[in-house]
């Protein structure tokens, strides 16, 4: 298949969907709204990297995520519409975060139903160290195989929509594609906070999930 724009072959339907409202020769190309730090090279300083106290981590994550976008309307009566195409969308597609859905160890967590043992990583450093962090229910929409569909981002955090991603596919990255917005948690940047509950807790922290979890 090729881009009927400029000529790129792909081979996937649902990415060929994808691309091409965004294709640089679409005359009506749609123009990506990006987050206030996306792409911060050298001198940015990581919220996860160097942290010292409780306070600093604090002070790191929120100067980070600082002017993300929220992807709410801009206007009440925008945000009215917003939720109710969600939810339209929704009744279509069920899309969404599932309890059991995730590929690693799963469990129960102080109130966290947690899909992997990096997702448990995660919710032990911000809950150790004072960070804000809460499950998300706001379902956000996207295009793959020529259809409408729905997923549910992991978190918010500090009041930032945020994902946990250990591994990347096509269709995971059609979902980022359509929601720039959510700030997405790779390896990389998860490294350090491994480290640290590891270092704490020891490796096998997964033990850490309550009776009857994992």
């Amino acid at each position: 298949m090729n881009c009927k724009f400029c000529d790129r072959v792909i081979n996937n339907k649902g990415a060929l969907a994808t691309h091409e409202p965004y294709c640089k020769s679409n005359p009506n190309k749609v123009i990506k709204i990006k987050p206030a730090n996306a792409g911060a090279k050298k001198g940015s300083i990581p919220w996860n990297k160097g942290l010292t106290t409780p306070q600093d981590v604090r002070d790191k994550i929120a100067n980070s995520l600082k002017g993300v976008a929220t992807g709410k309307g801009s206007t009440p009566e925008k945000e009215l519409e917003r939720k109710k195409k969600i939810t339209e969308k929704a009744k279509l597609n069920n899309g969404g975060h599932r309890q059991g859905s995730g590929r690693g160890k799963k469990g129960w967590y102080k109130g966290f139903f947690c899909d992997s043992s990096w997702e448990l990583a995660f919710i032990i450093y911000c809950l150790d160290n004072g960070i804000e962090i809460a499950r998300n229910t706001d379902r956000r929409t996207y295009e793959w195989e020529g259809k409408s569909r729905t997923y549910i981002p992991d978190f918010i955090v500090e009041g930032v929509v945020t994902e946990v991603k250990g591994y990347k596919t096509e269709q995971w990255l059609a979902k980022h594609e359509a929601n720039p917005d959510v700030e997405v948690l790779y390896e990389k940047e998860l490294r350090p906070i491994l480290d640290y509950v590891k270092d704490k807790y020891g490796k096998d922290f997964i033990n850490l999930y309550e009776s009857g979890g994992g």
